[in-house]
């Protein structure tokens, strides 16, 4: 039977068919109502006469407050419950698995691959874990508690103690909420009026023996007549998983050419080693077109030419060995939310949490030879050929010039150890206009602050390795303990340092305008202050030196400083007006609307605006729609990140041109002579940075979301509730890292390119006049993005029944599900041969995984103490693109995969004691391979479960 038959997707598929039966019941619905009109104990919404009766809250994805909890906006919610059920001692592990989720996340899974990558916002290993709605990544996700946003949107940061529920609204809200609520928003609603003292103790470890996990939690909290405070603290810790641990992860795993080739790294720890044909025929070895050969270590020390071998294409390195396929983590959190009443028209409220978290991440030793400046001189004591070893031939030695690459496992692993402390308050004043008054207002002063410290042990420090092998450690024999003793001198620990703060003042109020025959006007408006800074700083010797694109370690770990802040105002208004009310086909007909213009220090002026139409023609459905406009203001990675160093292979239109041609594109061509073979070598140097590195200037994100749904809860069937929506949201001007083929390109079409002066050739002064030795590839606004698909739900609270005089006890469902229709993206729209790509059911290391089906079926019980979960989640088959690492285009395809978990709980109200067990990922599925398609684990670790079947359990105690 083909993958995506198996039974959630059957589940999927039948339920969205339910839903098609539900609406053809809706002229049922109608008669029903007429004869029997529903009882006071079912859900339904408030009709205009007692609407005043009941409490208005503020829901995620409006400004207005509402009785209504059902809205124009498809908001998801995970209750306490449905945290605690999973047995997750972070939020991460539980926002991470719904279906609106997708992409490219990151999560604990995800390993460090050292320092001085692209971006010090988006780093590996630091055990954070951070959510893509829609596919469309985690800068376009915007993470609120209590409706503010966080400086750092590390979900794990936040206690789960401190939630009441999650909130999950995937749909562009910008006129809501601001920038980056293009995808969505998760908003965490914190706990209020918590009494007493409750203390628990959770455990976990896999099926392995490995992957442990334990910590605890304590809160405490008081409600009186005019008061409420809570507080606690949190602590868990994460044991790391090796790589070599699991037979998908062992050994880095290659498809060439159609075949399955676990391989490695040709940089190993016995050298691999140029010589001479006059040296290397000795060892019986094919010399190559160059005269020369590669030989090894095969036994002794070194110190004789007869120690050595050939070097044959099997010897490799296994670095996939050393890697983290779970890094380790402890945190530590606590927090405190209070507010006390002045009197009925003013109180004060404080929440705040505070996180220090302490994780790493693992690389195996580093590779450095030659190519890195090492230099092995024809006289050293410890090089027995008689030729010297450099990166190009030396002055006056003609036996120069040969290559050395060796792994430096003497130096020791790397070790990528961070320290994040992140802090946030948000505090203010509430009221209201006098007691008779409908208006209330809020007040509010939000900071947060995040420090994360990264070092990096046992990066290669070029000089002094140079100082140690000078010295006699013998490079050439790192099995020898005093050798390693004496090579650990040719290593160092850059630090690199990154903060970020949020200043932000806000004042707004909501409140009745005038009635209407269907119901009052109401009207919600504010306006905001906020400042938002960074800072990155690296050690002195790890700092990329522009000009020549080294620094004193290797490349990979190099890193540049930067820093910058832009301030934002912001004014904004929302008003619900009540168009029909309890007239026929017309129980009510609302109309949204919102406005929302901010002005950014950076960017300028943006102005964005919703209409929403919320329709129920009968009080059992809902017919919901919403059409947004959308934005994301350029973050501060994307305007003030440093240069960082990235070689790709530059496919350069300038080479093998006539004099003729190149005087067509003389912008992109500078300095090229006719019939120019081209670079040497083809890998050429681009500098990854943000914008205002090379004043260039950016522009905000924008474009349009579009939800229409209905949301169906029958009288004549109590208990059931079921939605359905389709979304497309549509981006241009896509904020992303240009490449240096686009870079390129683009000038040779285009002399007035404003990419052109991102180039530069060697002149005709340099004995290599057009070489290509520098292409800037800074953040620029340029692509366009759509993506459009169905979500659906079903939610049924099964009637209590009972079976003879046995009572089974009392049974939910649910069912939650998005399916993605289109992902599409034009990289260079405009460009000549630009094209649109579908990425709908596809996994690009770009994108990351968009299957287009995705699913969670869930069944609850309880009876007396006792209760239990199943959940089964589905992610259907799809496509890796550009799987071959030997044959471009070859795409392979992925399975889909079904997870269930089980969850059992039981309370023995004597001792106040309640006891849960569970098994997650409970067949012990393996993620589908990848191979080196973008994934050091040849697998994608942000979708799939890496560590197998894993077991937890929980005690907690309530005073």
């Amino acid at each position: 039977m083909k993958h995506d038959m198996n039974r959630l997707s059957l589940a999927i598929r039948l339920g969205l068919t339910a839903g098609i039966f539900a609406m053809a019941g809706i002229a049922q619905a109608q008669t029903a109502q007429a004869d029997n009109p529903p009882s006071t104990d079912q859900a339904k919404p408030p009709s205009k006469n007692d609407a005043k009766t009941l409490k208005a809250v503020t829901v995620t994805g409006s400004l207005i407050r509402r009785v209504d909890v059902e809205t124009a906006s498809p908001v998801v919610t995970l209750d306490r419950s449905t945290i605690n059920n999973s047995g997750k001692p972070v939020l991460g592990d539980v926002l991470q698995q719904m279906p609106a989720i997708s992409g490219n996340a990151t999560n604990p899974q995800n390993n460090s691959n050292g320092g001085g990558v692209a971006s010090p916002l988006l780093e590996g290993g630091d055990g954070a874990s951070r959510v893509s709605l829609r596919g469309l990544g985690i800068n376009r996700t915007l993470v609120l508690v209590n409706g503010q946003r966080m400086a750092n949107a590390d979900i794990n940061l936040i206690p789960p103690d401190m939630i009441e529920r999650v909130d999950v609204l995937a749909e562009g809200a910008s006129t809501v909420y601001g920038s980056d609520a293009i995808g969505g928003v998760v908003n965490f609603i914190l706990r209020k009026d918590f009494k007493g003292v409750q203390f628990s103790l959770n455990d976990g470890i896999s099926s392995h023996g490995d992957g442990q996990r334990r910590g605890f939690n304590l809160t405490a909290g008081q409600t009186g007549q005019n008061y409420s405070i809570t507080g606690g603290i949190d602590y868990n810790k994460y044991d790391p998983v090796l790589g070599v641990r699991r037979k998908f992860s062992k050994q880095q795993l290659y498809l060439s050419s159609g075949s399955v080739v676990a391989a490695g790294s040709s940089s190993i720890p016995t050298g691999r080693i140029q010589l001479p044909g006059s040296i290397a025929s000795q060892y019986g070895c094919d010399i190559n077109s160059s005269g020369t050969a590669n030989v090894t270590l095969a036994q002794g020390n070194g110190s004789s030419q007869s120690d050595y071998r050939c070097r044959l294409p099997s010897d490799t390195y296994n670095y996939a060995a050393l890697n983290y396929i779970q890094t380790a983590q402890k945190r530590t959190n606590a927090f405190v939310l209070g507010s006390y009443d002045f009197s009925d028209n003013l109180s004060v409220f404080v929440d705040a949490f505070y996180n220090h978290t302490v994780s790493s991440g693992q690389d195996a030793p580093s590779p450095v030879g030659t190519g890195d400046g090492l230099i092995i001189p024809a006289s050293n004591p410890i090089n027995p050929f008689g030729v010297t070893f450099s990166q190009n031939p030396i002055a006056g030695d003609p036996n120069s010039g040969y290559n050395f690459q060796t792994r430096l496992t003497g130096g020791g692993t790397r070790v990528h150890s961070y320290t994040t402390d992140t802090g946030q308050i948000n505090t203010g004043l509430r009221g209201r206009f006098g007691q008779e008054s409908s208006w209330t207002w809020d007040a509010t002063i939000n900071y947060s602050h995040t420090k994360r410290d990264q070092r990096d042990t046992n990066e290669i420090d070029i000089p002094a390795l140079q100082a140690a092998v000078d010295a006699g450690a013998n490079i050439f024999d790192q099995a020898d303990p005093s050798v390693s003793a004496l090579l650990k001198k040719g290593v160092d620990t850059p630090e690199y340092v990154f903060t970020q703060a949020t200043k932000q003042v806000q004042f707004d109020t909501s409140g009745e305008l005038w009635d209407l025959p269907a119901g009052t006007i109401q009207l919600s408006a504010g306006a905001l202050y906020r400042k938002q800074s960074m800072k990155y700083t690296v050690s002195s010797f790890a700092v990329l030196d522009p000009v020549t694109t080294t620094c004193q370690i290797l490349q990979e770990a190099c890193g540049s400083p930067g820093s910058g802040s832009f301030n934002v105002k912001e004014v904004f208004a929302e008003t619900l007006i009540p168009l029909l009310s309890e007239q026929p086909l017309a129980y009510s007909l609302n109309l949204d609307l919102g406005v929302r213009t901010s002005n950014y220090s950076t960017t300028g002026t943006t102005t964005n605006g919703k209409i929403a139409i919320e329709w129920r023609p009968i009080a059992d459905l809902l017919v919901r729609g919403t059409v947004s406009q959308v934005f994301r203001a350029p973050n501060l990675d994307e305007l003030y990140d440093g240069r960082t160093l990235v070689q790709p292979t530059l496919n350069d239109p300038c080479a093998h041109l006539s004099a003729a041609q190149l005087a067509q594109h003389p912008a992109a061509c500078q300095y090229v002579p006719p019939n120019w073979a081209g670079n040497s070598p083809a890998q050429v140097n681009t500098f990854y940075s943000g914008a205002a590195t090379v004043d260039a200037k950016l522009k905000p994100e924008k474009g349009k979301s579009i939800d229409i749904g209905l949301v169906y809860d029958p009288s004549w069937l109590p208990g059931l509730s079921t939605s359905v929506d389709f979304w497309h949201i549509y981006l241009s001007d896509t904020l992303t890292a240009i490449q240096g083929d686009t870079v390129v390109s683009s000038c040779y079409n285009n002399n007035a390119s404003p990419y052109c002066s991102f180039i530069h050739r060697q002149d005709n002064t340099s004995r290599q006049p057009g070489q290509v030795f520098l292409i800037n590839t800074p953040v620029v606004n340029l692509g366009n993005l759509s993506t459009t698909g169905i979500d659906y739900t079903l939610r049924y609270k099964i009637p209590h029944f009972n079976l003879g005089d046995m009572d089974p006890g009392n049974f939910k469902a649910s069912l939650s599900s998005s399916y993605t229709s289109t992902y599409k993206n034009s990289a260079t729209p405009g460009e000549p041969g630009a094209r649109t790509i579908n990425y709908a059911g596809t996994y690009s290391q770009q994108f990351g995984n968009i299957s287009r089906w995705r699913g969670t079926v869930t069944l609850n019980w309880n009876k007396g103490n006792w209760n239990a979960q199943w959940q089964s989640r589905y992610i259907n088959k799809l496509t890796a693109l550009n799987a071959d690492a030997a044959i471009s285009g070859v795409n392979i395809p992925m399975a889909s995969v079904t997870y269930h978990s089980l969850q059992l709980g039981y309370a023995v109200p004597s001792i106040h004691t309640r006891f849960d067990v569970g098994v997650d990922n409970l067949s012990n599925k393996l993620p589908p391979l990848i191979y080196q398609n973008g994934a050091n684990y040849n697998v994608d670790t942000a979708t799939y479960d890496v560590l197998g079947r894993y077991y937890w359990a929980r005690a907690t105690v309530k005073f």
